[in-house]
């Protein structure tokens, strides 16, 4: 039992009009070139990190763990975390908050083994070209990753702004 001055029945309603939100997580990895490993996704148009959403009773930094390992087959220690970004109502996806860590430099030669169910290939990309390949918001939020990288910080956007 939780401790609330509400019964459970009432403390379930009013947690049912509570916001729900979605959470996500994705690894900034790169190669001793500077350049970001991207992932070709077969279900939706353009590249992304490796990364997912947070399962329940997950924590972010697991969850980025997890789908690392899950979609390129590597068990790498997830570093600082870099950006969080709060998404609101996006149609049907409703409020996000995304969290992008460091995943590290790893050879370009590393054994990456792409999760064939969901994804038809990866490369390494300049960061200058991540734009060329990588939805407007993600290629945002690289940006502002690799910027809080080189300086130390960790960056807060909302609706990709900071």
């Amino acid at each position: 039992m939780i401790d609330s001055y509400l019964s459970e029945p009432e403390l379930a309603a009013f947690i049912a009009t509570l916001p729900r939100r979605r959470l996500a997580a994705g690894a900034l990895i790169r190669d001793p070139a500077g350049r970001v490993l991207l992932v070709q996704p077969n279900y939706k148009h353009g590249w992304e990190l490796p990364g997912g959403t947070v399962e329940a009773g997950e924590d972010p930094r697991t969850g980025c763990t997890r789908e690392v390992r899950e979609e390129v087959g590597l068990d790498l220690p997830v570093g600082r975390l870099l950006v969080v970004e709060h998404g609101t109502s996006h149609g049907v996806w409703g409020d996000s908050t995304i969290f992008l860590y460091d995943g590290g430099v790893i050879e370009a030669d590393a054994a990456v083994t792409v999760q064939a169910e969901e994804l038809l290939g990866y490369r390494f990309v300049p960061a200058a070209d991540v734009a060329t390949l990588a939805m407007p918001g993600l290629a945002n939020r690289i940006a502002v990753g690799l910027a809080a990288l080189a300086d130390g910080d960790t960056r807060e956007l909302v609706n990709g702004r900071g």
